[in-house]
């Protein structure tokens, strides 16, 4: 995800230096250039669309990319003390609790897999 992450940052780096630089191409503020203003402005959208992905990349590691600590005994004791209440009752906030835990899990599996990959399966 790092690499991921790295590797859109450098592209936003790049975009960001090329339309600076197509700015300063001309010294005076207007021009009938309208070629030039063309590619500053798919300068810009290229720009915005690698900033949005960035973000949305970040947002996500932020949400998904933590350490996880064991946490089945916390659900197995919530269970146990819900079922005492109401048999066979389980609260709405330990199942999306529980369900959020998975994601994680099943992220850091992914994420394992990808690393122990052959070249062939890649392929």
């Amino acid at each position: 995800m790092n690499e991921l992450i790295e590797t859109v940052e450098r592209n936003v780096g790049l975009y960001s230096a090329a339309l600076e630089r197509s700015k300063k191409y001309y010294d005076y503020p207007f021009t009938s250039n309208s070629d030039h203003y063309y590619k500053l402005i798919l300068l810009q959208i290229k720009l915005d669309c690698w900033e949005q992905m960035l973000n949305l990349l970040r947002r996500f590691k932020n949400v998904r990319c933590e350490k996880l600590e064991r946490r089945s005994d916390f659900f197995v004791k919530s269970i146990e003390i819900e079922a005492r209440g109401v048999p066979g009752f389980v609260t709405q906030q330990t199942l999306r609790n529980m369900i959020e835990y998975m994601k994680k899990l099943e992220w850091k599996i992914e994420e394992l897999q990808g690393i122990w990959m052959s070249m062939d399966e890649i392929k």
